[in-house]
């Protein structure tokens, strides 16, 4: 293999992982359950309160968000909502803002004036530097009568500029993600009689 082969190489795995890094933009889903808890014993469901993404004193409409998306979940999986649940949904946001960067080598190749032959040298000398605003969001699903923690989901991802001026779609989108990890899978609708 040539230097010229090698740089070349060096440039399109650099170019690959940047590809990569970019497609990265879906949100990471964690879940929890509780082992002696069983979601499949419980019927209906409700909010806590005051929701832990309220403000003191009104409803935000995060939580207005929230509740339509988590409401539309939990009645697709055979859940009713009632004034007197089994099971309470809390949920909670957060973000934080976090730095990032990358360094793009520079590569190059010519002649040594002190030595024979060609030669290549690299320095890592293209930096990207940018604050970047990680968010998270929780949904907690709680026993109403026990007061414990039957199944918890998180969605952690990267805030983008379009999510934080109209949060509605991102919160849509992260509590379907978080919701395709829950235990009780949606009811298959039955087909119409004829």
């Amino acid at each position: 293999m040539t230097v010229l082969d090698k740089s070349a190489r060096v440039l399109a795995i650099a170019s690959m992982v940047a590809v990569l890094a970019a497609c990265a933009s879906r949100p990471d889903i964690r879940t929890q359950s509780a082992p002696a808890l069983d979601v499949l014993e419980y019927q209906t469901f409700g909010f806590v309160e005051h929701p832990a993404t309220d403000k003191p004193g009104y409803t935000t409409l995060t939580t207005r968000y929230l509740k339509e998306a988590v409401a539309r979940e939990m009645i697709a999986r055979g859940y009713s909502q009632s004034d007197s649940p089994d099971l309470l949904v809390n949920f909670e946001v957060g973000s934080k803002d976090t730095i990032e960067g990358t360094s793009w080598p520079d590569i190059g190749v010519g002649w040594g004036r002190w030595s024979r032959g060609w030669g290549w040298g690299g320095t890592l000398g293209h930096r990207d530097i940018r604050t970047v605003t990680e968010g998270s969001l929780t949904i907690d699903v709680v026993d109403q009568a026990r007061k414990e923690l039957v199944w918890s989901g998180t969605a952690q991802g990267r805030l983008t500029r379009k999510a934080q001026n109209d949060p509605q779609p991102a919160i849509e989108e992260a509590v379907t993600a978080i919701f395709a990890k829950y235990p009780r899978s949606p009811l298959v609708a039955s087909a119409p009689a004829q």
